[in-house]
């Protein structure tokens, strides 16, 4: 499956093959590796397939074990932890033959009423007023990856660094970016389960590129190695994965080959629908 002709859904698309066994089709694009984010998104939807359908998953925390092969199907294997009256736990082990490749641990709420807050989202351009990826990609080659060619179903939109607002790091440059994606295509379903496993799959598309931003690393990183070692993700209210988020990140510290980025999710009339906490391998080539 390449990513460029691919329905979005398919990106977080298992089939069911065991009572508790789901397998899935990685997608090949231009690294030599999966994409760690869709393994977390479809290793959510296979645990969502062993939950009650009306209950939505709340928290998701996951580690990358190893590399994992384009050329090879995932077997994602669930756990069924805990099954309570507000609260169900699943684990799941993605392996690739004998080898496991991620490791995660998913929570489930049963929906109820209670407390309400969150703070304002922050005041950033209109995607609308924006350039996409793919023409940032053209304009300049050499600064952006060319993983944003290959994204055709995700519209994204990314804010000048010279209108984010950013305090600065120790290097003396900030490490804040805002970014606005959606998908281009109507979705098929408004199944929550559904949409908050194609937002983790693509939450981890930029966040851990935050951590060198403050040492003057261009997007395209191509001096640094860069693997994300762990992805936590935290969904608080419910949105669409085909109506426009704003993905405001940063990364408050880095040291030792490692940098950890954080961020949030809202929607564009502002409301908080997710927070993202990521450690990865940041690595000089140099």
């Amino acid at each position: 499956m390449a990513v460029q002709i691919a329905d979005i859904l398919d990106l977080v698309a298992v089939r069911q093959i065991g009572e508790s066994v789901f397998l899935g089709s990685p997608t090949r694009y231009s690294l030599p590796r999966v994409f760690g984010g869709q393994v977390v998104g479809q290793a959510l939807t296979a645990a969502s397939a062993t939950t009650p359908p009306d209950w939505p998953v709340h928290s998701v925390q996951t580690q990358f074990l190893r590399p994992g092969s384009p050329d090879l199907p995932i077997r994602f294997a669930v756990e069924r932890n805990r099954d309570g009256g507000s609260f169900a736990s699943r684990t799941i082990n993605a392996c690739q033959g004998d080898r496991q490749i991620l490791a995660a641990r998913a929570s489930y709420h049963r929906p109820e009423t209670g407390f309400e807050h969150q703070l304002a989202a922050p005041a950033v351009p209109s995607p609308h007023d924006l350039p996409s990826w793919v023409e940032l990609y053209e304009s300049d080659p050499d600064a952006w990856p060319t993983f944003y060619l290959e994204w055709e179903p995700l519209d994204v939109r990314i804010v000048p660094q010279s209108q984010v607002s950013a305090a600065p790091t120790s290097t003396g440059l900030g490490s804040r970016t805002q970014v606005w994606m959606r998908s281009k295509r109507t979705l098929r379903t408004d199944d929550q389960n559904t949409n908050r496993a194609l937002l983790a799959c693509v939450s981890d598309l930029l966040l851990l590129s935050a951590s060198v931003l403050p040492h003057g690393v261009l997007p395209s990183h191509k001096a640094v190695q860069m693997a994300s070692l762990d992805h936590c993700v935290w969904f608080h209210r419910p949105f669409r994965m085909d109506e426009w988020l704003l993905y405001d990140h940063m990364s408050p510290s880095s040291h030792g080959g490692l940098g950890l980025a954080r961020g949030e999710f809202y929607t564009d009339d502002g409301r908080h629908v997710a927070s993202v906490v990521q450690e990865g391998l940041i690595r000089s080539r140099e």
